[in-house]
This record gives structure tokens, sequence and C-alpha cells, in this order.
């Protein structure tokens, strides 16, 4: 594959035939870089975190060719949407839990308020 790099072309090619992928809490993040997914922030975040190496085939030298030489000649590369379809999020986000110790805060707070403004209305109303 060719690059332009100032003023120079220059031939670059993937350093090694894998990605990493990080998960961790339901999350997974992908890397080319081994040092990348290790210094993620979900890898770094989360003592849990696993990088797997997941082998991948890379593109022919015959296919990079065919590809620069469609570019150079004007062609889109399109491809039948009904192989190729584009990654959609469907996963529905996870609720927020309501837990014991929240309520508890929740019920803090309002005594809390509820002697404030006892005490000042005590300390307005008693002249």
């Amino acid at each position: 594959m060719e690059i332009k790099c100032g003023n120079q072309k220059l031939e670059a090619y993937p350093v090694e035939p894998f990605i990493y992928e990080v998960s961790a809490n339901g999350k997974k993040e992908f890397y080319q870089n081994v040092w990348d997914a290790f210094e993620s922030n979900l890898h770094m975040n989360n003592s849990s975190a696993k990088i797997t190496k997941i082998p991948v085939t890379p593109t022919s030298d015959e296919q990079i060719r065919a590809e620069i030489t469609a570019f150079k000649l004007g062609e889109k590369r399109t491809y039948p949407d009904e192989y190729v379809k584009e990654f959609e999020n469907t996963k529905p986000r996870s609720k927020k839990k309501i837990t014991l110790k929240s309520v508890l805060y929740v019920l803090a707070f309002a005594v809390w308020l509820t002697w404030l403004i006892g005490a000042l209305f005590l300390l307005f109303h008693s002249r």
C-alpha cells in the first residue's frame, strides 16, 4: 500500500497479522498494536480487562494493487448490501439500578433539609 508522507511516496504494510481485543465489563475495543491495546483506557482502568490476540488474514499484494488501480481509475468500490452491513449497536443500555444505599442517601438528605428549614423557620420567627 502506498502512502504519501510529505513529498515522498512510501509503501506501508501492517506490522503483524493480528488485531488485539481489549474486553472488560461487557465493553470491547480493538487495536492493531499490542502496546496500544495495553495502554488503552479500558485496559488501564480495569484490573479485570483481558487482551485477546486475534489472527487476521492480511490483504494480498494483488488485492492491494487492484484497489489502488481501481482508486486511480475513479471506480467507486461498492459491495452488495446483503453481504456487508454497517455495525449498529443494538444492545440496550443498562438502566441504573436503585440500590438501598442510594435510597438511604436521599432519605438522609431529606431529613437534613427538613431540619434546616425548621431551624431557619424557628430562627426568623422566634422574635
